[in-house]
């Protein structure tokens, strides 16, 4: 239950940082500051709308300057509505440079990943209400407001000296104009018998990435795994138990892949044509058709460096285009047509991502047959479900010469867009009907 009288610190990062701000989190706690800390993973659709009730809240909003932060669209977004609100912004310099919309609020040092001295401390419990703090002889006791009356010219001087930096900005900011009495923002009491629920997780629950991709949740459970009528690679059929991930709507498009590569940590495909269309990524017209001629090596960074994920296990693709009633593909169990996805030559090339919305699988993800065959994460074993042992997140084999395929591509006949169907491709070809999508797993 969270006192009423107590203020609470925001604290902006990237999820890539999240080691660092783990850490401190806990040194604030510690020393009696309340934290809030966004875990954006773990929640649905309502996400935003918790973040923004607690950025509004907050008496003191931290940011944890990176170069990973500047690229998040959420830590970005989160300091320019802190500054809208007027909160006092305190930077901490975790790497690279600081950014253009803090570097002129006083920040600190904390390269390395250090923890800020004492003084940051007290400069938060300035502006923090509820919490007292007694550090060098400085006992600061929770403020709520100050009568200039009470203090006098001398007591006056005082104060600004104390606050220095950004409580000087802080007050001239809110200073009123009617009154010599300064009230301090605190945090809208939540009733103690009424607390805040959690939004809850279903089926097609979705968040945005940090790089503004759509992630649908996969619920923990079991799920069947593997065809007795298809081809010997695909037997026996076995139940496989996965944890909860979350794995991209969508194919990876050109638009988000270009994206990595103008950041400089993505390379380019190895050909910037499709089948048919000479001039095809980088090309505007093509930005919401699936990225192609990524081999899985370049298909993996992606996924780890620029999202923060991985390409989906085997498993985790399977149970995602099929989910836990064994269909045959991704919307059910009727055979395939043209009205139903892009495959047998019937566009010739591939179509734009979601591009047949009626048949999304059972957790609302689109093109999961069809369109591109997609890499996944495994090493190829043809035997791997007669020899494997694991029915727990299973990981695939150890090692191979091979990395797996799913999901059939615009060229695929029946047979091999089913979502049982498995296949294979050295990690190192490139071709125009091979793409991905990246998967994350729940904390």
């Amino acid at each position: 239950m969270k006192n009423k009288d107590m203020g609470h610190i925001f604290i902006s990062y990237s999820h890539r940082d999240k080691d660092y701000v783990h850490k401190l989190q806990g040194a604030l706690q510690k020393d009696g500051f309340e934290v809030w800390i966004d875990e954006r993973i773990d929640y649905g659709t309502e996400w935003p709308k918790i973040i923004q009730k607690h950025l509004d809240e907050c008496d003191a909003f931290i940011v944890v300057v990176s170069e990973n932060a500047f690229e998040s669209k959420w830590v970005q977004n989160e300091v320019a509505r802190a500054g809208r609100k007027k909160k006092p912004i305190f930077p901490l310099l975790l790497q690279g440079d600081p950014w253009l919309s803090v570097e002129a609020t006083q920040y600190v040092d904390v390269t390395g990943g250090s923890l800020p001295d004492e003084k940051f401390y007290q400069r938060l419990a300035l502006v923090v209400p509820g919490n007292k703090i007694k550090k060098d002889g400085l006992n600061v006791k929770t403020i709520s407001k100050v009568n200039f009356r009470w203090l006098g010219v001398g007591g006056i001087i005082l104060f600004v000296l104390i606050f220095g930096g950004f409580g000087l900005n802080y007050l001239i900011n809110n200073l009123p104009t009617a009154t010599t009495t300064i009230s301090f923002p605190t945090e809208t009491p939540v009733p103690a018998d009424t607390p805040i629920p959690a939004p809850t997780l279903g089926i097609r629950s979705t968040i945005i990435g940090e790089k503004g991709e759509t992630l649908v949740y996969v619920p923990a459970s079991e799920f069947t795994m593997g065809s007795d009528t298809g081809a010997s690679n695909e037997q026996p059929v076995h139940t496989v138990y996965l944890d909860a991930f979350w794995i991209d709507q969508i194919e990876v498009t050109n638009k988000q892949y270009k994206a990595c590569v103008d950041a400089g940590m993505c390379e380019l495909p190895s050909s910037t044509s499709s089948y048919t269309h000479p001039n095809y990524y980088g090309n505007p017209e093509f930005d919401n058709y699936p990225a192609i001629y990524v081999n899985w090596d370049k298909a993996n960074r992606y996924c780890e460096v620029w999202t923060g994920g991985d390409l989906p296990t085997e498993a985790q693709w399977e149970k995602a285009a099929r989910g836990m009633d064994a269909r045959t593909y991704p919307w059910g169990n009727d055979a395939p047509n043209k009205d139903f996805l892009n495959y047998d030559n019937n566009v010739g090339d591939t179509t734009v991502v979601k591009g047949y919305p009626n048949t999304a699988s059972f957790y609302g993800l689109y093109d999961m047959a069809g369109n591109v065959w997609e890499w996944v994460n495994d090493w190829y074993s043809e035997t791997y479900y007669e020899s494997s042992s694991s029915s727990n997140n299973p990981l695939g084999p150890e090692s191979g010469q091979y990395r797996v395929v799913r999901g059939g591509s615009w060229g695929s006949y029946n047979d091999l867009v089913r979502s049982a169907t498995r296949n294979a491709n050295d990690h190192l070809y490139t071709g125009y009907g091979i793409g991905f999508r990246c998967a994350h797993s729940q904390p």
